[in-house]
């Protein structure tokens, strides 16, 4: 009789541990894997704001370029920080053909394939990107396409304007 009430014990347990501790344990683990998910998530929003800040801030910067009504060299360039993923910011029409060194006209072929069209500025390269591409009016650049490379998660970028200018040049 004692050797079937200590069997009986021994079938709740399994590995000698009661029920409670081993869904203890599942609990934990799920908890643990739930929450390392959550962390990269929001640490990937993170990454996308700054994008989108970047962005923001750039088109800020040529609108209050063009505002002006003065000759405009902006000292110090514009210089923001990016996702490390980024290695370069791009200026491209697309509907053009390539004219610029070896290596972007590697990285616009790359920009070509399911690209947007109407845009002009890009992220390179497009698959690190939240946004990896947009529109961003009066802006001129001399090569097709001209790209900024970043550099420890920076990229500065001149921007010029002449007197008369009714667009915006941006230059290494």
């Amino acid at each position: 009789m004692k050797k079937r009430k200590e069997m009986a014990k021994r079938a709740q347990s399994l590995f000698g541990m009661p029920f409670s501790v081993i869904f203890s344990i599942f609990l934990i683990a799920i908890f643990l894997v739930v929450a390392f998910f959550a962390i990269k998530y929001f640490l990937n929003i993170g990454k996308c704001s700054e994008t989108g800040m970047f962005i923001d801030d750039f088109k800020s910067q040529i609108d209050e370029a063009i505002k002006s009504e003065s000759l405009i060299v902006a000292d110090p360039p514009f210089t923001r920080t990016l996702s490390s993923n980024i290695e370069y910011v791009c200026f491209a029409d697309l509907q053009e053909s390539a004219t610029g060194t070896a290596k972007e006209k590697q990285i616009y072929a790359e920009l070509k394939k399911n690209a947007d069209y109407t845009a002009n500025l890009f992220f390179y390269p497009r698959k690190n990107a939240c946004i990896p591409s947009t529109n961003v009016e009066y802006v001129n650049f001399t090569t097709n396409p001209y790209c900024f490379e970043v550099k420890d998660g920076k990229v500065q970028i001149k921007i010029e304007k002449g007197f008369l200018d009714s667009s915006v040049r941006v230059s290494r």
